[in-house]
């Protein structure tokens, strides 16, 4: 009875001791807590990391994807040297990709028939490439109060080229040298000539409506002070033909960061290329005719005319002796700064191959055989000296229309796509 009164007397002194029992479980529950939320964070953050490096990688590969004979030598190394730009674990270390975590097959297959470039696979055949990366001993920071362990994350990632949803074209139309596929149309060599007034392909090229019978000059003007025809008319679709198009020449010219005092163009309404530099004879000679000139990436046989990925990187403008002949007096020529500041990948285009000699009239429609990937060489003064380099087709992986477009099209160039 005495000790129910004391009870009764003195209640805390029976509770002493309960609250600390209390907050150990809740520290417990608590790190519990923080670990499910710190370390799953950290993981997921991980896990999406290193997912950024396999996509990037099967990107890079798939890219280089052409059936050449090096292909997966050149595809490997791409995919390992691109993946590896991505770091993980908080952007705090380096990923690292190896050859056997590069692989390829000839269909969108199971992981079982993806070979590595050591172990055969084919590069005539192969489609697709896959990426995958694994990361082991990831230490968790607070769940192993819990009783976890390091954790390991994985990522893959498969890639393939695919016609892309946009391919913007210049309104020229190069004529077909021979048969398909190529066209007879040779890489790195130059085509020149006038256009034709629709008397039966008396030139190289023939001005193309995409959209006949309307349109006429001011389109054609447009779409090359803008950035050009874009969703292209699958091959096969007829198109028209302009005849020889005097007006067409300042629009052409904005590319080369040309614009004539008073006319209609400047940098802010047609951009220009990175550079104006222009390709003749005279500045990139080439003694051997046979031997394609590729001015785009290659050497002159003569001159210190830098070829026009190094004039791009330079920002270098269209020559002050003006080696075109277009007439420097009535145009300004962009300075490096303007080119710098409003230029863009302008000469490099997609243009539509016809069959120039089918042609019989301006307005006559002559299907699309394909579409090619060119580099405008230099300025014009009219449509008599317009002279263009192959570059290859558009849709081949080795051409730099290649990068050109967004995924999900049917006609466009080939660029690499992520399908798994």
């Amino acid at each position: 009875m005495n000790m129910l009164k004391q009870h009764m007397m003195h209640p805390r002194k029976c509770q002493r001791g309960a609250v600390a029992i209390i907050v150990g479980i809740c520290i417990v529950v608590l790190v519990g807590m923080i670990g499910l939320v710190v370390d799953m964070g950290h993981l997921f953050v991980f896990k999406t990391e290193l997912q950024n490096a396999a996509d990037s990688c099967a990107l890079a590969a798939a890219k280089e994807l052409d059936g050449a004979s090096d292909a997966i030598l050149r595809a490997e190394s791409a995919g390992i040297a691109v993946g590896q730009r991505n770091n993980a674990d908080l952007q705090g270390t380096a990923v690292t990709i190896l050859p056997d975590n590069v692989k390829f097959s000839a269909t969108l297959s199971p992981n079982s028939n993806y070979l590595t470039q050591a172990a055969g696979a084919n590069p005539a055949t192969a489609q697709y490439a896959m990426c995958s990366l694994n990361r082991a001993g990831i230490v968790t920071w607070f769940m192993q109060v819990m009783g976890v362990g390091n954790q390991t994350v994985a990522a893959e990632a498969v890639a393939t080229l695919a016609p892309s949803q946009t391919a913007c074209a210049v309104p020229i139309g190069v004529c077909t040298q021979g048969a398909a596929p190529t066209f007879g149309l040779v890489t790195g060599k130059w085509y020149s000539g006038k256009f034709s007034a629709g008397s039966g392909g008396t030139g190289s090229y023939d001005w193309i409506d995409f959209s006949p019978p309307s349109g006429g000059a001011n389109e054609l003007k447009d779409l090359l002070a803008g950035v050009g025809q874009c969703n292209l008319p699958p091959v096969g679709t007829p198109v028209g033909e302009q005849g020889q198009v005097v007006g067409l020449t300042d629009a052409w010219n904005s590319r080369f960061g040309l614009y004539k005092n008073g006319g209609a163009y400047n940098a802010t309404t047609a951009a220009p290329d990175f550079t104006g530099v222009a390709y003749t004879t005279a500045t990139w000679p080439h003694a051997d005719p046979a031997t394609p000139e590729n001015a785009y990436s290659g050497t002159p046989d003569s001159g210190s005319t830098p070829n026009y990925l190094a004039a791009q990187a330079a920002r270098t403008p269209y020559q002050n002796s003006d080696p075109a002949g277009v007439g420097t007096p009535p145009f300004r020529i962009s300075t490096v700064a303007t080119h710098t500041q409003f230029g863009a990948n302008r000469r490099i285009a997609v243009a539509p191959i016809v069959n120039c000699a089918a042609l019989s009239s301006p307005t006559q429609q002559i299907p699309v055989l394909g579409y090619a990937c060119i580099f405008m060489l230099n300025p014009i003064n009219g449509p008599t000296d317009v002279v263009l380099e192959m570059r290859g087709l558009a849709s081949s992986a080795s051409s730099p229309c290649a990068s050109f477009g967004l995924p999900g099209g049917t006609v466009g160039p080939l660029v690499p796509v992520l399908v798994q």
